[in-house]
């Protein structure tokens, strides 16, 4: 399951956004039944859960930062409904799952992917009717843009490094390990 994993999330991901946009506050106790599904099953769930928290949050603010200066609103004048921050949860999954090819590239690659993307996907939202854009599809779409630009290299950085730590503290307990379990009593007579 290990090297299908990738994939699996990739579907699952997209199944969640399709559930979120459609069905908004409805698919709340999915989103969370999946959330803690995936933190059962995900072969990496300490980096999971670590993501999750950390690119919830930016995200979040990200959201809120444009609603809040009326960029885009939400139909229940929530300044960001909880189905927003429950996306925002399987995003953390995906930046380090099916989006985890996103780190081997250049950092400024990495920004137009975000300055392109990002805005594709409220622009998709926008037409399901999950989101209203208050201002025109330019000035709304730049400024989604602007925003993505930066956080999704700010995700991919973090997914590398939280990785990169937890990679390296599990290599440090398998040698402490190694050296402490596999040795030998010293004899001093």
């Amino acid at each position: 399951m290990l090297r299908y994993f990738p994939l699996i999330n990739a579907i699952w991901f997209q199944l969640v956004w399709f559930a979120v946009i459609l069905y908004q506050q409805q698919a709340i106790p999915f989103l969370l039944v999946s959330i803690l599904l995936h933190l059962l099953v995900s072969p990496t769930r300490k980096i999971d859960f670590y993501l999750l928290i950390l690119i919830s949050i930016l995200g979040v603010f990200g959201d809120v930062l444009l609603s809040f200066t009326g960029v885009y609103q939400f139909s229940n004048d929530a300044l960001i409904p909880v189905w927003l921050i429950l996306l925002w949860c399987h995003f953390g999954f995906a930046i380090n799952h099916s989006l985890g090819w996103l780190s081997r590239f250049h950092l400024g690659l990495i920004v137009l992917i975000g300055a392109v993307a990002g805005p594709l996907n409220y622009l998709a939202g926008h037409r399901l009717g999950a989101v209203d854009f208050s201002y025109s599809y330019q000035i709304t779409l730049f400024s989604i843009a602007v925003i993505w630009a930066v956080n999704l290299p700010v995700f991919i950085i973090i997914q590398k490094r939280l990785r990169a730590k937890i990679n390296n503290e599990g290599k440090s307990h398998e040698n402490t390990d190694k050296y402490t379990h596999h040795s030998k009593p010293v004899n001093y007579k």
